[in-house]
């Protein structure tokens, strides 16, 4: 994700605290709509890019589905391991970019939830090639007609807490849709991140999944403990796609 790769070394020390966040505690009912909306059938592969500590994995793995994760943090697979092994319950996990993901024809769907690697630049990412990586890359890895789940950040979000200053001064950058942030680690930690931040329009993430080999079936709010089939609200965080892995 860029160099020096500030977001892997970031995430190495937010991996502790990550089940800290407000957002991680409606994973059993985000599971039970991810298997709806994904349409799993018992004993499914299912790829999670970007699976942090696991909660997804291992959550859909005691559900009795066969789970791949992938993220680039050691930490953050560290918190999941331990998180499988406390669960009783078996997720494979590998360290890898979500840019070149090393797999093809192997999974009946996949999922990229809660920025597990969509819309996190690095200083040298281009905004626009990076997610269309990570989208070709889960498109190779899906068997034809797999189910493909992703939230991204909410550009029409974006633009409504936009003021001049925040242009004069390059915070955000309304042509590309990114805004830079730094943020701390862990509180305490000496090691803050400052860098960018991809937003999307829902018109704009329709037309990129389709030109990915996608067809694109729903597009919904996607804020983290509140996943629903409603609307996009223009205020929430993030929005939700659902697409299907064209022949």
């Amino acid at each position: 994700m860029g160099s020096p790769n500030e977001w892997q070394r970031f995430f190495d020390v937010h991996a502790p605290h990550y089940m800290d966040n407000v957002f991680v505690h409606g994973t059993e009912r985000e599971v039970s709509f991810l298997v709806e909306e994904l349409a799993l059938q018992p004993g499914q592969s299912i790829l999670d890019v970007g699976c942090g500590t696991g909660r997804h994995c291992v959550a859909l793995a005691r559900r009795g589905y066969r789970v791949t994760g992938v993220d680039l943090s050691a930490g953050m697979l560290e918190q999941a391991r331990a998180a499988a092994l406390a669960a009783g319950v078996s997720v494979e996990l590998l360290q890898a970019d979500a840019c070149t993901l090393p797999f093809e024809n192997e999974f009946d769907a996949a999922m990229c939830v809660c920025e597990g690697s969509l819309c996190l630049l690095g200083s040298q990412d281009d905004p626009d090639e990076h997610d269309i990586r990570i989208f070709r890359g889960v498109h190779r890895a899906l068997r034809d007609g797999g189910l493909f789940l992703m939230t991204v950040l909410n550009g029409l979000r974006l633009a409504r807490k936009c003021a001049p200053e925040d242009i004069e001064r390059e915070r955000i950058d309304l042509g590309h849709m990114t805004e830079r942030i730094e943020v701390e680690a862990a509180p305490g930690s000496e090691v803050r991140i400052n860098e960018r931040q991809r937003y999307y329009v829902p018109p704009e993430l329709r037309l990129l999944l389709r030109f990915c080999g996608f067809d694109v079936i729903s597009v919904y709010g996607g804020t983290a403990g509140n996943w629903g089939r409603r609307p996009v609200d223009p205020d929430e965080f993030e929005i939700m796609a659902v697409a299907r892995k064209c022949a």
